[in-house]
């Protein structure tokens, strides 16, 4: 169950992203442009070598005659592989022996000069052939390595689109159920107080009422719990699909901190350091909403700070942002607690042990409604250090 939650927060938040994925694999292209092809290297080659061969007829030096052989060669190599490449130097050597060599007078007396002047064309000849054969060997193992990659880019694009599918519907049917439950949750919770009522108004109560009142406040307490679980998941629902976009006004950050420091202090004890600065801190935000994300960050530091240790709550603004640290001396978050810290129904190790009291949606829901005001929200703790939640929003500029 908490895998799925976790899904649905991930595609809520948009942490599945479609584009990443191509929705055709085969529209990945690994051919070659048509004039890269070996049929129009094998036609090119004897009119490439013809135009080398007129080169080489005005090159008056023998030494030099075979460079733009080389150089054909080289270029057929590399532009349409090693087929081409062999026939332009095969169709090189004739040209060499038939129509080069006699006007520069090779192969007559002197064969260890004829050597001299022909090695370095056969040596980088045979270079650029094993380099052609090399790159030839290496384009097919990339060819057969990109063609398993399409294979299964494509199996992981069925599986993401089937995923996605899968996660809308669940989501779709999870919210679907927390409307439903609202309506009876609603009418157990009011059947329930009346008898309450009607059971406070006929005291003193004889033994069996005294009983049956017990289990009707037990069934309030429960009731109201599961109330309170359904009512969160339809408000993030409507957070996170843009469902009644709220109306914003001007948020006074430094008042709304000193309300709720007072209040948490009234309600569990907990002494509280405040900083705030001189000046009025403004942002735009929908002031119920604002205070109800600062609400759930202080009373998860009140209730997983360690005994006798304030809280502290700071307040800083720069040129751009209002910043509010929430900060507690509570056991340190793992960097994985801290990675899923903010997804619904999370609840990390040591509240599970300790048996707090929570639904795992306040600080899910905080985060909702802070990006909502283009805001950000993140948790850093150090080791040994305790756990701080900074929020940073746009801050709003007061002009006279």
């Amino acid at each position: 169950m908490r895998q799925f939650h976790r899904a649905v927060q991930r595609y809520s938040l948009g942490a599945i992203d479609q584009s990443e994925y191509p929705s055709s694999p085969e529209t990945i292209n690994l051919s070659l442009p048509w004039w890269r092809s070996h049929l129009v290297g094998y036609l090119l080659s004897p009119v490439w070598v013809g135009f080398m061969t007129l080169a080489a007829l005005f090159i008056d030096e023998p030494l030099l005659i075979w460079i733009p052989f080389c150089i054909l060669t080289l270029m057929s190599c590399f532009l349409w592989g090693i087929g081409p490449a062999l026939l332009s130097m095969t169709l090189a050597l004739f040209t060499l022996y038939y129509i080069i060599i006699p006007d520069q007078r090779l192969f007559a007396h002197n064969i260890w000069k004829d050597i001299h002047l022909l090695g370095p064309f056969f040596f980088v000849q045979m270079v650029i052939t094993l380099l052609a054969a090399s790159n030839t060997r290496q384009y097919r193992r990339t060819v057969a390595v990109t063609k398993e990659l399409r294979a299964a880019l494509r199996d992981l694009s069925a599986l993401n689109r089937e995923l996605t599918r899968t996660q809308r519907q669940e989501y779709m049917f999870f919210m679907r159920a927390a409307h439903e439950l609202r309506t009876p949750l609603t009418t157990i919770l009011g059947e329930t107080q009346l008898a309450l009522r009607r059971l406070e108004r006929a005291r003193p109560l004889p033994s069996e009422s005294a009983t049956c009142l017990a289990h009707f406040e037990h069934i309030e307490k429960r009731a109201q719990g599961l109330h309170a679980l359904v009512e969160d998941l339809i408000e993030l629902y409507h957070v996170q699909e843009e469902i009644n976009p709220p109306t914003l006004s001007p948020c006074n950050v430094s008042d709304i901190c000193t309300e709720l420091t007072m209040q948490q202090h009234q309600l569990s004890g907990r002494g509280f350091k405040l900083e705030l600065p001189h000046e009025p801190v403004i942002v735009q935000a929908n002031k119920e909403r604002f205070h109800s994300a600062l609400t759930n960050i202080i009373d998860n530091a009140d209730r997983y700070a360690s005994l006798s240790t304030p809280i502290c709550v700071c307040v800083h603004a720069d040129a751009n942002n209002a910043c509010i640290y929430v900060h507690n001396e509570g056991a340190e978050l793992s960097a994985e607690q801290q990675e899923h810290i903010f997804e619904p129904f999370y609840r990390t190790p040591t509240a599970e042990r300790t048996y707090q009291s929570g639904r795992g949606l306040g600080l899910t829901i905080s985060k909702a409604y802070i990006e909502q005001y283009g805001g950000s929200i993140m948790v850093k703790s150090p080791p040994g250090e305790g756990v701080t939640f900074l929020i940073e929003l746009p801050i709003q500029k007061i002009t006279s």
